[in-house]
């Protein structure tokens, strides 16, 4: 699983480096854009975030502005969230964003159903 991860993690990294976004993007917000679509969270509110509140990482803006709350939990928004709140929007923005936010998803899971999963035992027989 870690190498699937890791692999996928470089495959990320390679695309940003091959396929960069132009460090002039942020200059193309005006205050109602939307960083966040999930929670409906404007560049005003990540921007007061930043000045006003300190948010200085994508964790800080989730704190403060609810940047990566929402249903993809930071996968759309991540990106975009990690280099505004670093500031860093240049050739440098893949590092800046990657320590965005990064949640795995999640749901309940019922203990009936996890009583009738099979056990190691019965797995390797």
């Amino acid at each position: 699983m870690e190498r699937t991860i890791r692999r996928h993690r470089a495959f990320a990294a390679a695309m940003h480096t091959v396929h960069a976004v132009p460090s002039r993007w942020a200059s193309w917000l005006t205050d109602d854009t939307l960083v966040c679509r999930c929670e409906e969270v404007p560049y005003a509110q990540v921007r007061e975030a930043r000045s006003d509140l300190g948010a200085g990482d994508g964790r800080d803006l989730k704190s403060f502005a609810r940047v990566g709350m929402g249903w993809c939990q930071g996968r759309m928004c991540g990106f975009a969230a990690g280099c505004l709140a670093t500031g860093e929007t240049g050739p440098r923005a893949g590092e800046a964003a990657a320590g965005a936010i990064k949640r795995p998803l999640a749901g309940p899971v019922r203990i009936g159903d996890l009583a009738e999963l099979p056990s190691a035992d019965d797995r390797s027989a």
